[in-house]
């Protein structure tokens, strides 16, 4: 009898610790979450299961508990206050109110699943989270676990903020907007997880992203079938990722830094890439060359597998073809110009230039770097430079700035009047609604997704539900000449009257850091290496070291840069100048002149075409 009140007791305690705190009263005081207590004649050879304990909304945690319950929450679900706790969601689904208005480049902390902030060796598992602004949100907290847990449909899967140190293992994080973001966290662990179908409405749409976060050890995840990156890195070194399966990603991986390791370097062994196109003649399941990350010059995963789970596979050790990277051959390049309202074209080396094209107004280079899109008011004509050929014209109803879109079939017209897709194979066009004054165009690797230079700043352009321009990103001053680097991590923009460039992060969307040159600059553009930034002033070619920040070098030139474009492998800048002597002065990398080539008019745009 008096065992039978004794548990009563304790039952009547644990329920009254859950129930969530007053409105208005002092955090202090709030109840939370504890254990049931033990069996006061615990089995001498095995420790009983908890007891499941029911929690409500809003619940502070401060000691382990097994939850009991499902919740569906219109703000919080749990939030742990102390540290040590195992939260154990026995399987239950915290559910919450949506996902919450667009907040970036701020987490949107609307609504919380399991909340974690400044606590140490907590662990979070065994459920499911959905529906929240974030499913699970650590910051400040280190030495943690989160484990397997599903978190779905959310703004953010999970977010990992200045939380050094921690476990993410066995997780399920899919269908969100965001899916893992890691951000100012180092020596963490993300292990076995899938990382799968981030979805779209807003930035983001990556399976995992890093930001200023270093030594994270990526290995065993499904990364797969993203509507963006699957793997995507900015100002992230000194990471090692192998062991993953990187599939039917767009793009599957973009890394801006040098400095991390995509393999193991005991196995040699790296990952599993879906569009990988090497071969494996020898057998061991390990690809024969390297799979190339988008990113600057000669970051690789040396050691690629040839299909999926390919470790598990693997009998042997991997045969070592990888040889360090040799420098490559120049690529023939064609020079387009824009000059006197027509499209010419010249070799480097040639001493002037032909018509290739009478009336344009625009013109922009495919992606394919030998498609060249020429615009003439509202009728726009597809040139082929390896064919010589050039198709009928095809109207749009927006006159304005053209750029390619990524996806490598569609041109893109941004005017005051609106904005305007056409994908030249299905013959197809869609109008969108935009009203703003374009100064330049830098289509990103985004699905839809354009940023639009203007007095304003950079205005993001999305071009699906009708189009919309959810957020500009403020720049030091009016936006001017605008360049993004191969890698689709980072936009430079130059602020008008400010004599600075900014750079721009493509998913911060904030200027995040500034280059001074004491002028402004006209033209810019990006080395494929993304190591060098050239910039056009009124006093010549200024080269700039993109790892420091700095100036390296001045070159004067006899002219107004009009506009800059970069030889495939770099070697080469293409200067257009107007004045007198019109024309595109070819230069070299170290910015000494090799050649001129002479225009009948002033230029006012250039690209590289090579095929």
């Amino acid at each position: 009898m008096m065992r039978r009140v004794a548990s009563l007791a304790v039952a009547l305690l644990a329920a009254a610790a859950c129930q969530p705190a007053p409105v208005g009263q002092s955090a202090s005081p709030s109840p939370t979450v504890v254990a049931a207590a033990p069996s006061p004649t615990p089995s001498p050879t095995a420790t009983p299961p908890p007891t499941p304990v029911a929690a409500s909304c809003g619940q502070q945690v401060s000691a382990s508990f097994l939850l009991a319950n499902d919740m569906k929450c219109p703000g919080d679900a749990l939030v742990v206050v102390a540290d040590g706790v195992v939260v154990d969601l026995g399987g239950h689904t915290l559910a919450g109110p949506g996902m919450g208005p667009q907040t970036w480049p701020a987490p949107q902390l609307d609504s919380v699943g399991v909340r974690v902030e400044k606590r140490r060796s907590v662990v979070v598992r065994n459920g499911r989270t959905a529906d929240f602004s974030t499913g699970v949100y650590f910051e400040g907290t280190t030495a943690s676990v989160i484990e397997d847990l599903s978190s779905e449909r959310n703004r953010y899967g999970l977010y990992i903020h200045n939380s050094d140190g921690n476990t993410i293992r066995r997780a399920t994080v899919a269908a969100n907007i965001y899916g893992l973001h890691l951000q100012g966290s180092n020596d963490n662990l993300v292990q076995g997880n899938d990382l799968v179908r981030q979805t779209y409405n807003s930035p983001g749409g990556y399976g995992i992203y890093l930001y200023a976060s270093k030594r994270n050890r990526v290995i065993e995840n499904n990364i797969e079938n993203n509507i963006n990156w699957g793997i995507w890195f900015s100002e992230a070194g000194s990471n090692l990722v192998f062991h993953n399966n990187v599939d039917g990603n767009r793009p599957q991986v973009s890394d801006n830094t040098e400095g991390n390791l995509w393999h193991d370097a005991a196995t040699k062994e790296g990952n599993y890439w879906g569009d990988y196109p090497g071969t494996d003649a020898d057998g061991d399941r390990v690809g024969d060359s390297p799979y190339t990350i988008l990113g600057p010059a000669d970051v690789v995963d040396p050691y690629p597998f040839v299909e999926k789970d390919g470790w598990k596979k693997k009998n042997r050790a991997t045969v070592d073809h990888y040889q360090p990277p040799v420098s490559k051959p120049a690529r023939s390049v064609t020079l387009v110009a824009l000059a006197g309202g027509n499209v010419v074209t010249a070799r480097p080396a040639d001493r002037s230039a032909t018509t290739a094209i009478v009336g344009a107004d625009q013109i922009a280079l495919g992606t394919n770097e030998r498609t060249v899109f020429a615009a003439n008011g509202q009728q726009v004509r597809v040139s082929d430079l390896s064919t010589g050929q050039t198709g009928l014209p095809f109207h749009v109803d927006v006159q304005g700035i053209v750029a390619a879109n990524r996806d490598g079939e569609s041109v893109v017209v941004v005017g005051r009047t609106g904005a305007e897709q056409f994908n030249i194979r299905q013959g197809q066009s869609e109008f969108f609604a935009y009203n703003s004054d374009p100064q330049g165009l830098a289509p990103s690797y985004k699905h839809n997704h354009i940023f639009v230079a203007t007095p304003r700043g950079i205005d993001l352009l999305y071009l699906n539900l009708g189009g919309r321009t959810p957020y500009t990103i403020p720049l030091d001053g009016p936006a001017g000449a605008m360049a993004m680097n191969g890698s689709g991590t980072r936009i430079y923009t130059v602020a008008k009257g400010t004599g600075t460039i900014d750079i721009v992060d493509t998913e911060q969307y904030a200027v995040i850091q500034r280059i001074p040159l004491g002028t402004d600059a006209t033209a810019l553009a990006v080395s494929p290496d993304e190591t060098a930034l050239y910039a056009g002033t009124a006093s010549g070619v200024v080269a700039i070291d993109i790892r420091t920040k700095t100036v390296r070098q001045r070159v004067p030139v006899l002219g107004a840069i009009a506009d800059l474009a970069i030889s495939p492998n770099g070697d080469q800048i293409y200067a257009a100048l107007k004045g007198l002597d019109h024309g595109i002065a070819v230069l070299t990398a170290e910015l000494s002149m090799i050649n001129f080539v002479q225009l009948d008019a002033n230029p006012v745009r250039v690209l590289a075409a090579s095929y």
